[in-house]
């Protein structure tokens, strides 16, 4: 594995950390509404797992692929994660009306 790849892959681990310890954050000191954070937080983080875990199996090759091997287990898991939690695209939508909502109004002239 090259040092590219583990660097890579060490950051998205640990982006996906922060985003999830900042919608904790935002929730322990009472913010209002926390489903944008936590909306960014599950897609960012159930996207960065699923890049990760295509990494670990090209890394392992066909071995990755082998049922009971810890890579193919966490490769089915993390699919799964993708989908029940809510689709990428359903966060998207979460994020994208969080973020208009609070933009200032755009005034015509």
């Amino acid at each position: 594995m090259g040092d590219r790849h583990a660097a890579d892959m060490a950051m998205k681990i640990e982006a996906s950390a922060l985003l999830v310890y900042r919608a904790a954050w935002a929730h322990d000191v009472g913010k209002e509404s926390v489903g944008r954070e936590a909306a960014m937080a599950k897609l960012f983080s159930s996207e960065a797992a699923q890049d990760v875990i295509d990494e670990a199996v090209q890394i392992f090759g066909g071995l990755g692929t082998v049922r009971g091997i810890v890579v193919e287990r966490l490769y089915r898991h993390v699919r799964a994660f993708r989908i029940f939690d809510g689709t990428s695209e359903i966060q998207r939508l979460i994020i994208a009306r969080e973020v208009l909502r609070a933009a200032p109004a755009v005034q015509s002239h």
